[in-house]
C-alpha cells in the first residue's frame, strides 16, 4: 500500500506538472495564432486602403493635379471622392495641397483652405506620402472603434508631388476577431478538459496497475515463502518437539520443578505457534462456502481464547445469543480471521475486551473492542500488511491472515485506534441462495 500510495503521488505530480505545460503551450499557440490572424487581416486591410488611396491619386493625376497647387479641385473628380467613398464604405477621404492646407474633406474635420489634422496624426506616413512613397498607418483607436489610414502621392505630369490622398476606414476584422478569440478559448478549455479527463482515466488505471503489481509481488513473496517456511517446518519442528518433550521428561522423572524447564516449555509453544502462524498465512486452501453462524464463530473464539484472557485478567464479553447473524463463507477460515482479531484485542486490552454483533441489509458487523492503549499512530494504516507488529515476540501475520480471509469473502477489516483502546470492525456478507464464486 505503501509503495502504490508512493507511485501514484510521483504520478499525480508528473500529470499536474504535463497538465500545467500543456495548458501553457495551448494557451502560447493560441495567442499566436490569434496574433498572427491579426496581423494577416490588418496586412490585408491596409493593402486595400493603400490600393483606393493608390487608385484615387492616379485619378486626379489624369485630370487637373495642377488645381492643387492653388487649393482647388474639379468638381467631376470631387463626384468620384464621395462615390469612391461610398463604395468601399470608407469613413473619410481627405485630399491635401501640398503645404498642407485642405481641399477636400469629406468627413468635414477641416475645410478647404485649414490646415489639415491628419498632418499632425499621421506624420510618419503623410511624410512619406510626400516623399513620394504611399503607405499605410498602425491601427489607431477612436472611441470604441479601430480606424486604419492610407496616403498615396499626387504626382504631376513633371514628377513633382502636388498633394496627397489619404483614405480612412474602419477596422471591422475586429469583430471577427472576437468571434476568433472566442471560438480559440472554446476549443482551449474543451481541449483541456479532454486531457484531464485522459489523464485522470490514466492515474486511475495506473494505481490500479500498481495494486495489481503489489499483490502480484506479495503472491509472489508468499509463495516464496511458503516454500521457505515448509523447509523450516520440517527441519525445526522435530528438534522442538524433542526439546519440549526432553524438559517435560526431565520434570517427571527427577521431580523437579524448576523454572528454566517451565520457560523451555512455554518457549517452544512460543517457536510453535509462530511457525503455524507462517504456514497458515503461506499455504492457503480451497474455501468451502456456506451459511455459518456469527455467533458460533465467536463463542468457539472465545472458548479458544479462555486460557489466554485468563491468564492476562481480561475479561471478554461475547454478544447475546439474539443477535447472530448467518454469513456466507468458509466457517474456518471465518474462525481463523475472528480469532486472530479477538486474540490481538486481549493481548493489548487491559481488563475488557467486547465482541458485539449487528445485521444490516445485505450484510453483518463484527465489531471487536478493547480498552488497550490502541494502535500506535506510526502503523495503523499499515496494520494489515504482513509481518507489521510492534510486539516482540509477534510474528505480525494475525491481522494479515485476517484481512486476507475478509478479502477472500468480500468483506472489509475497518481499524479505529483511540486513546482508551481500538476498535476493529469486520463486515462480511450474509448468506443468500447464490454463494460467491472463488478461486481455489
Amino acid at each position: 500500500m505503501a509503495i502504490t500510495a508512493t507511485s501514484a503521488h510521483k504520478r499525480l505530480l508528473l500529470f499536474a506538472g504535463f497538465l500545467a505545460a500543456f495548458s501553457a503551450l495551448l494557451v502560447v499557440t493560441n495567442y499566436a495564432l490569434y496574433r498572427r490572424a491579426r496581423s494577416h487581416l490588418d496586412a490585408q486591410m491596409g493593402e486595400r486602403l493603400r490600393s483606393i488611396a493608390m487608385a484615387l491619386a492616379h485619378t486626379v493625376e489624369a485630370t487637373t493635379p495642377d488645381s492643387l497647387l492653388a487649393g482647388t479641385m474639379d468638381a467631376s473628380w470631387y463626384e468620384s471622392l464621395v462615390l469612391t467613398r461610398e463604395e468601399n464604405a470608407l469613413s473619410n477621404v481627405v485630399v491635401i495641397a501640398p503645404d498642407g492646407r485642405t481641399v477636400a474633406d469629406l468627413a468635414g474635420y477641416s475645410s478647404p483652405g485649414e490646415s489639415n489634422p491628419f498632418i499632425a496624426l499621421d506624420v510618419s506616413a503623410v511624410s512619406l506620402a510626400r516623399a513620394g512613397i504611399s503607405s499605410t498607418t498602425s491601427l489607431y483607436r477612436t472611441g470604441e472603434i479601430y480606424m486604419k489610414s492610407a496616403y498615396a502621392p499626387i504626382v504631376s505630369k513633371a514628377g513633382s508631388v502636388v498633394g496627397i490622398v489619404g483614405v480612412e476606414a474602419g477596422a471591422s476584422f475586429f469583430a471577427q476577431l472576437r468571434e476568433l478569440a472566442s471560438l480559440i478559448a472554446f476549443i482551449s478549455v474543451g481541449n483541456a478538459s479532454v486531457v484531464l479527463a485522459l489523464g485522470l482515466l490514466f492515474y486511475r488505471q495506473s494505481r490500479s496497475l500498481d495494486r495489481a503489481q503489489e499483490r502480484l509481488l506479495q503472491q509472489e513473496n508468499l509463495a516464496s515463502l511458503g516454500r521457505m517456511v515448509a523447509t523450516i517446518a520440517h527441519e525445526i519442528r522435530n528438534p522442538l518437539s524433542i526439546i519440549r518433550g526432553s524438559a517435560e521428561r526431565i520434570e517427571r522423572k527427577y521431580g523437579i520443578h524448576d523454572e528454566a524447564l517451565a520457560y523451555i516449555v512455554e518457549e517452544v509453544d512460543d517457536l510453535d505457534r509462530i511457525l503455524t502462524g507462517y504456514l497458515e498465512f503461506a499455504q492457503a486452501r480451497p474455501s468451502q462456502f456456506g451459511p455459518v453462524s456469527a455467533l458460533k464463530v465467536i463463542q468457539r473464539s472465545v472458548a479458544a481464547l479462555e486460557d489466554e484472557a485468563r491468564s492476562r485478567g481480561v475479561i471478554v464479553v461475547a454478544p447475546a445469543p439474539a443477535t447472530d447473524a448467518t454469513l456466507q463463507g468458509d466457517e474456518s477460515k471465518i474462525r481463523q480471521a475472528v480469532l486472530n482479531v479477538m486474540l490481538n484485542a486481549v493481548q493489548s486490552a487491559r481488563a475488557r475486551v467486547d465482541v458485539t454483533i449487528a445485521s444490516e441489509s445485505d450484510s453483518a458487523r463484527i465489531e471487536i473492542v478493547d480498552d488497550g492503549p490502541g494502535f500506535d499512530a506510526t502503523i495503523v494504516k499499515d496494520a494489515t500488511r504482513p509481518f507489521v507488529t510492534t510486539k516482540a515476540s509477534g510474528s505480525g501475520l494475525g491481522l494479515a491472515v485476517a484481512q486476507s480471509v475478509i478479502d477472500e469473502h468480500h468483506g472489509t477489516l475497518a481499524i479505529r485506534s483511540h486513546d482508551r483502546g481500538a476498535r476493529v470492525v469486520i463486515t462480511l456478507p450474509l448468506a443468500r441462495a447464490t454463494p460467491p464464486t472463488t478461486e481455489a
